[in-house]
């Protein structure tokens, strides 16, 4: 019985081995059977990615170029600004070249010097004359002797000593006056020349102004005034200027004035003083001047 069942059993399981033969043939030569049996399957023919044997193109990577940010210069409100120097300024522009005897340093002395007596009104002008001539002889209608002398002290031009109060209503016609002209210009120092032509009638391209020249100017036949000045800087188209006083319609004032102009003779406060012989404002130079020039060394 026992070998009955073993025979049995052995043959149903060679008979399930060679079921499983069959179907396993049959899913292999058809796929179908095998997504009806199971519906999960994927469907389709599986058709493997073709081979790229074409040279890849390369796409261009670009890194960003980096700009910076500018930078904001703040400048603190107490850090000092570099300005121009005026008289740098008047330099470059033209307005003051060094000519004629003085050194250049003289010359811009003489300049500087000048610029602190301009008093831009008339109350400003009788202060500056009192400061240079002294209560009770400060006025700016009759200032300009030591006017002048004091620029040209302050500028080392003439002695330290040379008091400018000398020169207040100073007459060369007067010998004690002709004596304090020659201290304060001795001969072995400067240059001295006088001319009896009309200042209208001067040549001023064949005679120049060079600065540092001090004038006595004659009224002459006809002025009202004599004037003493001394020139402090001339241009570069020869013009010769001076910071003097002189009569405008509100008074007398101190201000730098040009003299003449080579070019133009109907310019210059020289043409307006010979413009109309006794005028209201003042009219001088038409006895000539007398002028003192340091000698070049």
């Amino acid at each position: 019985m026992l070998s009955t069942l073993k025979h049995l059993s052995l043959g149903l399981m060679i008979g399930m081995l060679f079921m499983l033969l069959i179907i396993s043939g049959l899913l292999i030569l058809n796929p179908g059977i095998a997504q009806a049996a199971n519906p999960f399957l994927p469907t389709g023919t599986f058709t493997p990615p073709p081979t790229n044997t074409a040279t890849p193109t390369l796409i261009p990577t670009f890194t960003p170029t980096f700009t910076p940010t500018p930078t904001v210069l703040v400048i603190p409100t107490n850090a000092p600004i570099d300005t121009p120097d005026p008289v740098e300024s008047l330099i470059r522009a033209g307005g003051l070249i060094f000519t004629g005897p003085l050194s250049n340093d003289q010359q811009l002395s003489l300049y500087k010097a000048s610029l602190n007596y301009i008093a831009p009104t008339i109350q400003d002008s009788v202060r500056i004359s009192i400061r240079v001539n002294g209560v009770g002889y400060g006025d700016p209608t009759n200032i300009c002797g030591p006017l002048a002398i004091a620029m040209m002290r302050d500028a080392g031009i003439v002695a330290e000593d040379v008091a400018p109060h000398d020169f207040w209503l100073l007459n060369p016609a007067i010998p004690e006056d002709r004596k304090i002209l020659d201290r304060a210009f001795p001969a072995n120092r400067f240059s001295y020349m006088k001319f009896t032509k009309p200042l209208n009638r001067m040549d001023w391209r064949a005679f120049p102004l060079q600065p540092g020249d001090f004038l006595f100017v004659w009224h002459g036949s006809g002025g009202n005034f004599d004037h003493m000045l001394v020139v402090n800087r001339v241009d570069s188209n020869l013009r010769a200027y001076a910071v003097t006083n002189y009569g405008t319609p509100d008074g007398f004032t101190i201000a730098e004035v040009m003299l003449y102009d080579p070019s133009d003779p109907n310019a210059g406060i020289f043409h307006t003083w010979t413009m109309e012989r006794n005028r209201p404002l003042g009219s001088t130079g038409f006895g000539g001047f007398e002028l003192w020039r340091l000698r070049a060394p």
